[in-house]
Order: structure tokens, then sequence, then C-alpha cells
């Protein structure tokens, strides 16, 4: 029990030795150097330096007799001002990096291709492409509807909350399927989506589909067993002519097409 809360202590931002001291302070109510030593079993050449930087932080407080004595303020104070320095800090984070991955120089991995397998890694790749969708969604895809693959894989449904979600903010699904039976699944399953029939001669039954979110990333994904558990990989490409090269190939799709109507 005390592992877990000076672990999670740390996930806000403390030190081990500084979340220890804070432990036995609270624990105690008050003590000197000796005694926080002594009570924490941090070393004692390192109790000044974590005193200092847990008083800098507004977390203890010093009583000026001697020896000095040191207390710690009221547990709900604490973690407010430890909740605030991670906000900070997140916010801090999240500047910092959308300034460096906006820099025109700072994609050095633009053409970066990236392979990914299993089904819940498979999964929170769509999630993640489709939540950094604004304009459109196109989804090019012979496998069974989405419904019917959340039926054995709960876990995908994820990625129907998130369609609906893009629809209801104006964001375009488009969807091509190859099976006419499908198409009504796709249309109940995500309302607001257009559905259209691929039936080109030669159309092949393909195990798999191929997602395209705006003019940013194109992701291919492959079913190799369709045996329970399933056996599903995908390949994401983010390079500009890479996704202009399989976006060219899902909008001839997408026009060769027929929408099914009323």
């Amino acid at each position: 029990m005390m592992n877990a809360l000076i672990e999670s202590l740390q996930q806000l931002g403390l030190t081990s030795y500084e979340a220890k001291v804070l432990i036995a302070l609270t624990q105690y109510g008050s003590g000197t150097a000796a005694d926080i030593h002594a009570l924490s079993g941090i070393p004692r050449s390192a109790v000044y330096g974590v005193i200092t930087k847990l008083r800098d932080k507004g977390i203890i407080e010093t009583q000026n007799i001697k020896p000095m004595r040191y207390k710690s303020i009221a547990p709900d104070k604490v973690i407010d001002m430890l909740k605030e320095d991670y906000e900070k800090a997140v916010r801090y984070s999240l500047e910092q990096l959308e300034e460096i991955y906006h820099a025109e120089d700072g994609h050095a991995e633009e053409d970066a291709v990236w392979n990914i397998s299993g089904i819940k890694n498979v999964n929170d790749k769509i999630v993640r492409m489709l939540e950094s969708a604004r304009e459109e969604i196109t989804f090019a895809s012979s496998y069974f509807p989405l419904n019917r693959v959340i039926e054995v894989y709960p876990i995908m449904d994820s990625i129907r909350t998130t369609i609906r979600t893009k629809i209801s903010e104006g964001v375009k699904v488009r969807v091509t399927t190859r099976n006419r039976c499908w198409v009504e699944d796709s249309e109940k399953d995500s309302p607001g989506v257009e559905v259209r029939v691929y039936e080109a001669e030669s159309a092949h039954p393909l195990k798999g589909g191929i997602l395209v979110v705006d003019d940013t990333e194109v992701l291919i994904v492959t079913v190799k067993d369709e045996n329970v558990p399933m056996s599903i990989a995908a390949t994401c490409y983010s390079g500009k002519e890479q996704v202009h090269i399989f976006k060219h190939f899902v909008e001839v799709e997408w026009e060769t097409s027929k929408p099914i109507g009323p």
C-alpha cells in the first residue's frame, strides 16, 4: 500500500525521496531533520536537499526553532498544489511538442512507414487516425462491416463511437464495399455515413481495406486469418506522395462505385 502511494505521488511530480518525506511528515505531524531521516528511511545526506525542494514547492513549512522542525500542509492542499504543477507541466509540454511538430524542418521521418499488428494495436491506431480527421474519412473495404467485427471483438466498438462523433462534428465519412448485403448494415451502424458498392467484374474479395484520413495518413489493414482469434495487421503511411498515391486509387474506386438509393 505504501509503495503504491509513493508511485502515485511520483506520477504527480515528486521524486521517491520527496514522496517518502511527505508521507512521514503527514503521518507523524512534524519532525527535525534527524526525525525525518529516521521516519522516512532516506539517507541522512539527502534530507536537507529534499526538505529544501518540498519547501520551495510550498508543500512543507518550517518552524524556526533550534533544532528546526518541519511539517506538511494539509493533504488536500498538497494534492491541489501537485495537480496545479502537473497541469502546468502538461500544458507546457504540449505547447513545446506542438511547436516542434509543426516546425518546417521538424519532420525528418515524414515518409515513415509503420507496421502494426494485433487487434488492440490496430484498433487504437484507427481510433487515433479518426480522431485527427478534420474534413473527410474514407474507408475502402471488402471485409465484413464494422458491426459484425464488433460482435467478435467488442474493443473495436471504439471505432464506431469515434465515427459517430466525427459525423456529428461535420466530418464527411465515405465507405465503399463490395457486397450489397453489407450496405444496410453500414448505414444503420453509423447514420450519416455515405456508402457505395463497388461492382467491377474483376473485383476480387479482399481480406482487409484502406483507411484514408484527410490528406495526412493512410492505413492498409489486412486480415491474415479469419479464425478467432483473428490475425490482423496494418501498415501506416504518412508521406505526402504515398498518401496521394493510395488516395488516388481510393477515389477511383469511389467514383466507379454505385450509390444505393431507396
